[in-house]
């Protein structure tokens, strides 16, 4: 029989399961706290350090204890949600869930109404966000990415480099990040690139640092599987006397004998012909096909559309006056694409992000519009081992995110200031003449809005945070706290900030998710249950049908 567990121990197995996780990522709050060291058995060298607190909440799999550990997992699905989103505001989401859920356990427990709160609850966040949104603003000058950038890592260095980075690209640029040396850098890229991969190396042999540059080139966009020679050594001798000087060939595929004959064109002096096949997911790949036919003037040939390799013509060539090529990307510094095409196309493109609600669709069209924007930067982070390398690449990724997400939706007094802020509106809603329902529901929410910046203020050392809390309140508005200067008097253009995205994300996910969990009545067991590798449920492949229920 599969074991059932019923209320009131649904709840407190719950409670326990996000008091553990939240544990765990709570003390990630804040510019002044240290990393999380993460021991892994299965793991090889030195702890993982992090201070992401999505990241810690995905390394955490599975609690030992079957019955909290449905808890942990309501929670980690919250925070990897938030992770994924905005990069930022993990651990301001595990506060507002540890606390909605643990005081509205609280009430149900003395005879409360778990559905009617729950509405009652998901009415206040949108009171809530309507307040943090009369307090967002635009990001105005690179001295505010330079704090935003410092509130998220707490490294100085690291704010200075990206706030040198986001003067010169935009919020959808590619910046990668990669293992450095001793000391940070960063460098800048001009044009477009793709990820992508050669079929063979012949075309690198005896080149040096195996990267090529292609002059005057002409590309063949495709989907085709590419396997007659004949055509081939046709195109190349007809762009050859059209005056030419290499072909780069984006396909599927290629055939053993076409790769062969790239060893012979190696030969050639005058002519570079080169192959590629582009990665990834096949919207990706789609929409790197699309991106490069309209960089280079080209078209995306595809044999669904009655395309073949045997009836290509010039005019369905793009073309590129300077592109270069490595092993693992290709990239276009001068394409012939018409720009007024490339600006409409990512102005649409621009407008379809602002409307989407999935992330991984955001990702992809973050991709898209940086791409056809032109230019990219590369972080080399600092460390001398193997476990600060990891966690300063971990530190600049989500301060590139938090960056990302504030020059697209703003920014906020940072601190918890602005989640503070929120308070007058929610004493309004839920004032005396309200149903005990709603008022316990205000003043839930009350102590939720309160929470961050107390924890903050805990998580630093300070010894009396209610203090704090009341002079932040009975400041002008916009005032905020610095820990560094123990000053609460701090406005919002000198202190720290936050993204407006991340903040608001994390009342949605973090008060959104506690007052569904606060609606759980039962919890089944199963015998043997599959593991989620990945936060968000069980892999696709997975049989529900054949686990048993005992």
């Amino acid at each position: 029989m599969a074991r059932v567990l019923h209320q009131p121990q649904t709840r407190d197995a719950i409670k326990a399961g996000i008091d553990t996780l939240a544990g765990a990522v709570i003390p990630t709050l804040g510019p002044l706290t240290g990393p999380v060291a993460l021991d892994d058995a299965n793991r090889k060298g030195s702890p993982e350090l992090l201070d992401d607190g999505g990241v810690i909440a995905r390394r955490i799999l599975q609690l030992d204890d079957r019955d909290a550990d449905i808890g942990a997992m309501l929670l980690r699905e919250a925070l990897w949600e938030q992770r994924q989103s905005c990069g930022d505001g993990t651990a301001t989401a595990a506060v507002l869930y540890q606390t909605v859920f643990n005081e509205g356990r609280r009430f149900i427990s003395a005879g409360g109404d778990a559905m009617l709160l729950r509405q009652h609850l998901e009415a206040g966040i949108q009171i809530m966000l309507a307040a943090l949104q009369e307090q967002a603003h635009e990001i105005s000058s690179p001295a505010e990415i330079e704090r935003l950038a410092l509130s998220v890592c707490g490294d100085r260095e690291i704010a200075r480099t990206l706030m040198d980075i986001f003067d010169v690209l935009s919020p959808h640029s590619p910046i990668d990040v990669r293992d450095g040396g001793r000391d940070l850098r960063h460098e800048f890229f001009l044009g477009s690139f793709w990820e992508s991969k050669v079929p063979s190396g012949i075309v690198f042999e005896g080149v040096a640092g195996e990267r090529i540059e292609l002059k005057n080139t002409a590309w063949l966009i495709s989907d085709f599987e590419i396997g007659d020679l004949g055509v081939l050594v046709a195109l190349v001798a007809g762009l050859y006397e059209a005056g030419y000087d290499s072909l780069a060939i984006v396909a599927k595929s290629f055939s053993e004998q076409v790769i062969a004959a790239q060893g012979a064109n190696k030969q050639m002096d005058d002519f570079t012909l080169v192959y590629i096949e582009p990665t990834g997911l096949v919207d990706e790949q789609e929409a790197a096909l699309e991106d490069l036919a309209l960089i280079t003037d080209g078209q995306v040939l595809r044999t669904i559309t009655g395309h073949s390799p045997g009836a290509i013509t010039p005019d369905m060539l793009g073309a590129s006056e300077l592109a270069w090529l490595d092993r693992e990307r290709f990239g276009i510094i001068a394409g012939a694409g018409d720009e007024e095409t490339v600006q409409r196309e990512i102005a649409a493109l621009e407008r379809r992000f602002a409307l989407s609600g999935d992330s991984r669709q955001q990702e992809l069209l973050r991709s898209r519009i940086g791409r056809l924007r032109g230019g990219s930067a590369v972080v080399y982070a600092h460390g001398s081992s193997e476990s600060e390398m990891r966690y300063q690449k971990d530190l600049i990724q989500r301060a590139i995110a938090a960056i990302r997400s504030a020059l697209l939706g703003g920014v906020l007094p940072g601190g918890g200031a602005a989640l503070l802020r929120c308070i007058e509106r929610l004493r309004e809603n839920y004032g005396a003449g309200s149903a005990p329902q709603e008022r316990a529901a205000g003043q839930i929410l009350i102590g939720a809005a309160t929470a961050p910046c107390r924890q903050l203020l805990s998580n630093a050392g300070h010894e009396a945070p209610g203090i704090v809390v009341d002079k932040i309140l009975s400041g002008e508005n916009g005032a905020a706290y610095d820990l560094r200067a123990d000053n609460a008097a701090v406005r919002t253009e000198e202190g720290l900030i936050d993204s407006a995205a991340a903040v608001m994300s994390a009342v949605r996910n973090g008060i959104g998710g506690a007052a569904l969990a606060l609606t759980v009545d039962t919890i089944v067991h199963r015998v043997n249950p599959p593991l989620a590798i990945e936060p968000g449920g069980l892999p696709s492949s997975t049989d529900i049908g054949n686990i048993e229920l005992k």
